[in-house]
């Protein structure tokens, strides 16, 4: 599979969940998009924009159950995220809600809003390690206070790689009048989706993470009672249209990304998506065994991989008393050490006090990687 993917023969790439990767055949349609573009910009962007990209939202919306005007186009899920929270109207008293496995450029959103309306913001703590599905929806429910009028909440986490019960902490929002806002920056790829199915009242989701599309494309998904008060980041020409139009257009930007979608979409289909996320899946369960195991750690999840996606965070093995915590700064030092002299790109995760690695298991690896990411840390470790 590798040799669909531009990535560079000599690194151990393990960090798919960061940006994504994108097959050469994706690659090439952009390419072609944008020379077509700049032959035909007005007639491209200006005159048939709009009708090339309601045919990338057909083809999205069919792929995860959301209808085509119920759902705009974005950059990324951090955009999306940031749309949501911008346009809401919140006073003193009122209260933004997450958990302490938010994703750090979220939390600085949701952080900034708050404070701009005098509101509060406020982090359910969920340690690690996680017993079960029905631990995260007690304590997030529990969490829930009278003056919560957001809660956000992560499909799969950023930091611990845990698929979160979305639809069961959704359902004990409702009963409480509480809407929520999924950060579903790795879910559209890595697991089954039907977003309206969710009963969220906002949905962002990344495409170019597991569905492999270029980077820059994404989508914001916003339930059709929400739809009025929702605004796009960038106030354009469409302003007071209605929610569809005014995603539609917010300036000059290249569609080429956007354009590409559908390409990616068919060839991560013609590979089988029932198939790929199997494997995805399989492949993170055994890697959160094997370097478990190997490095004589305990799993953050259930052992038996319901909590896993795509991908799986690891404590790292014991250090000497001396270095058990590391200072920040030593993190990222590990992280280009094992670039630049092991040739080994992985995320090293500061959380929780501890120190984690996450290997992402996407098509294209194979289980030779992650047993070398086993031996590398093992033997820096032991050094």
């Amino acid at each position: 599979m590798k040799s669909h993917w531009l990535l560079d023969e000599r690194v151990t790439f393990l960090n798919h969940g960061s940006f994504g990767a994108c097959p050469r055949a994706v690659l090439e349609e952009q390419a072609d998009w944008r020379r077509r573009i700049e032959a035909e910009p007005i007639e491209l962007i200006g005159r048939r924009g709009p009708e090339l990209l309601d045919a990338v939202k057909r083809d999205v919306g069919n792929w995860l159950g959301m209808r085509t005007e119920d759902f705009g186009l974005v950059t990324n899920a951090t955009e999306g995220v940031n749309a949501v929270l911008r346009s809401l109207r919140l006073a003193p008293g009122d209260e933004l809600l997450t958990t302490t496995h938010v994703y750090n450029a979220v939390r600085q959103a949701m952080r900034y809003v708050a404070g701009e309306s005098g509101a509060g913001y406020r982090e359910i703590d969920l340690p690690v390690p996680v017993a079960s599905e029905q631990e995260i929806v007690e304590k997030v429910l529990t969490g829930i206070s009278s003056k919560t009028r957001l809660l956000v909440i992560d499909h799969i986490t950023s930091p611990t790689a845990l698929l979160f019960p979305i639809e069961r902490i959704i359902a004990g929002c409702a009963e409480r009048g509480v809407d929520v806002l999924v950060d579903g920056a790795h879910g559209p790829g890595m697991v089954p989706l039907n977003v309206q199915a969710t009963g969220a009242a906002y949905y962002a989701g990344n495409l170019h993470k597991w569905a492999c599309c270029p980077k820059g494309s994404a989508f914001l998904w916003v339930r059709p009672d929400r739809q009025a008060g929702i605004h796009p980041l960038v106030i354009s020409h469409l302003f007071e249209q209605g929610f569809e139009k005014e995603f539609s257009w917010q300036g000059t930007r290249d569609l080429a990304a956007w354009l590409a979608v559908p390409r990616a979409l068919r060839f991560m289909a013609d590979l089988g998506w029932d198939r790929v996320m199997a494997h995805n899946h399989a492949m993170a369960v055994w890697v959160n065994h094997m370097l478990c195991d190997r490095w004589g750690v305990d799993s953050i999840s259930p052992p038996d991989g319901r909590m896993l996606g795509s991908m799986a965070t690891i404590p790292l093995p014991a250090l000497p008393v001396p270095l058990a915590h590391p200072p920040a700064q030593d993190i990222p030092r590990l992280q280009q050490r094992l670039y630049s002299e092991f040739h080994i790109e992985v995320p090293i995760v500061p959380w929780g006090g501890q120190t984690f690695v996450r290997p992402c298991c996407p098509i294209y690896n194979s289980p030779a990687d992650y047993q070398r990411l086993g031996d590398v840390i093992s033997a820096i470790c032991s050094r």
